[in-house]
């Protein structure tokens, strides 16, 4: 089968093809016919090397971890999923991933695609869909009448969130450059700051969320904004807990949990139309490594996804 892998880490250009078998499939997984995969800036972390020595990685590695496509094999202990379905699907980080014809992933991370949805829209929801679920659900407890920031609207992460709070009745505060700001409002946004311009604490204070997405400088000035009892959620940077409990809050450092039961409740959003998927461009496979470096350079509205097809 062809695929793109890198085999050392480096720039995009270390990402290349090769003729690769297609994957065996334990008793416990599926072999998936790829239509789309989605590339998320952790793609991108990874083929630097900036996850070297924390996740043991099969070389030559292939990126992609969000998956569509098109199920063509069954393990013997699979349930609830047949040859011939349409499929969404998050592989797990230390396996080789989507940038192929063929993907093998465990049933555990497969859930079904709505009619409703496209395959392109379907990869744009897994990884990112479900860090912020869980970050604004279950550790944010959001809920009806809550204010929340959310960092860097206008990526695949905040767009997401700012559609689920909206949809959880938040009022909902985010960062942008000038450009987004229009459509960041078109999507619900009530408060949109130019984060080029002007520093977010002038216009944000006594909130009950912060889901921060820049880490750094971002990341410490969150703290002030919020109000007692209130909850800082971090996917991106370490927290400092000493400073959250000076100011009253509670902090938190997410890492992603592929649960299915969350994967399907992000799957439904999409798929009942309460949460509309976006994406910047579709680029096709073979131009992988041009969709990375657009993902690199930190402006893309939404997702980028590949035409695994073309």
């Amino acid at each position: 089968m062809r695929a793109f892998a890198i085999e050392s880490y480096g720039e995009a250009d270390v990402l290349q093809k090769y003729d690769l078998p297609i994957p065996e499939i334990n008793d416990e997984e599926v072999l998936i016919e790829v239509e789309n995969t989605g590339i998320s800036p952790y793609d991108w972390h990874v083929r630097k090397g900036e996850q070297e020595g924390k996740i043991n990685f099969p070389m030559p590695l292939i990126l992609g971890w969000d998956v569509s496509g098109v199920v063509r094999k069954v393990g013997s202990k699979v349930t609830n999923l047949t040859v011939g379905t349409p499929v969404i699907a998050i592989q797990k980080l230390d396996k080789n991933g989507g940038y192929a014809d063929y993907i093998a992933v465990n049933q555990d991370t497969v859930v079904k695609k709505p009619e409703s949805l496209s395959f392109a829209e379907a990869a744009t929801i897994p990884i990112n869909g479900l860090t912020v679920y869980q970050a604004l659900i279950k550790y944010g407890e959001l809920q009806h009448g809550d204010k929340v920031l959310i960092h860097g609207g206008a990526g695949a992460v905040g767009i997401f969130g700012i559609q689920l709070a909206k949809a959880k009745g938040a009022y909902v505060a985010t960062t942008a450059s000038t450009r987004n700001h229009e459509f960041l409002k078109s999507i619900g946004a009530d408060v949109v700051i130019d984060y080029k311009m002007d520093k977010f604490e002038d216009y944000v204070s006594n909130y009950d969320i912060v889901l921060d997405t820049q880490a750094g400088d971002t990341l410490e000035r969150s703290y002030d904004v919020l109000k007692q009892g209130g909850k800082l959620i971090s996917i991106r940077g370490p927290i400092d807990k000493e400073k959250a409990e000076k100011k009253g809050i509670t902090a938190y450092f997410t890492w992603t949990e592929l649960n299915r039961q969350d994967l399907i409740e992000v799957v439904n959003l999409y798929g009942f139309g309460v949460i509309k998927a976006h994406f910047e461009a579709i680029f096709p496979l073979s131009l992988v490594q041009e969709a990375h470096k657009l993902s690199e350079n930190g402006h893309a509205r939404g997702k980028i996804v590949l035409n695994n097809k073309a």
